[in-house]
């Protein structure tokens, strides 16, 4: 686009110098469409991506999530993909995204809700046994998430560990919470 001023006399019929100059005239960002990516995490968990579609007239992308405990790849000059790291402590919030550009900043996309599942904590450990041959051990843990399913281990020398089930060895059963 170009602009001229021009110096008008008294009378219209005087004009004097015009000058010329150029003007770019950038159009904003437009609205931040719909992030996607993993909904439902565990405490723990890194490298999940999330994405939004190209927004239109943005340079860069600026990203935040409302949750505490997780650590985004970038922030501010982003691209329209980035990766999430949460802590074991990680908190479930909400992940949006905007474009910008030199001139503003677009309109922010809809929430996109994160819900942290935690990291389920063993409350009540196995009681220790001790049993004749040939009679029957039952072993019981609790959980602080409950519906947890775990996987039993034997040792007999504390170094290394072998994955059991009920029955094995004979006559020991493993009950977990429900």
């Amino acid at each position: 686009v170009l602009f001229r001023s021009r110096v008008v006399g008294s009378t219209p019929s005087t004009i004097g110098s015009v000058n010329t100059v150029d003007m770019t005239v950038n159009a904003l960002p437009m609205a931040a469409g719909t992030i996607t990516g993993t909904a439902t995490i565990c405490q723990g968990q890194s490298g999940i991506t999330y994405s939004v579609p190209t927004i239109t007239n943005a340079s860069t992308y600026t990203w935040a999530y409302s949750g505490t405990g997780a650590t985004l790849s970038c922030t501010s000059g982003c691209t329209n993909s980035i990766t999430i790291n949460f802590s074991g402590t990680a908190t479930s919030g909400n992940l949006t995204v905007y474009g910008v550009n030199a001139c503003a900043n677009g309109t922010i996309s809809p929430n996109f809700a994160i819900t942290v599942n935690p990291s389920p904590v063993i409350t009540t450990q196995p009681t220790p046994q001790s049993v004749g041959i040939g009679s029957n051990a039952t072993f019981t843990v609790a959980t602080s998430t409950g519906g947890s399913t775990f996987q039993w281990q034997m040792s007999s020398d504390n170094v290394n560990w072998f994955n059991v089930s009920n029955g094995t060895p004979a006559g020991v059963t493993y009950t977990n919470p429900t």
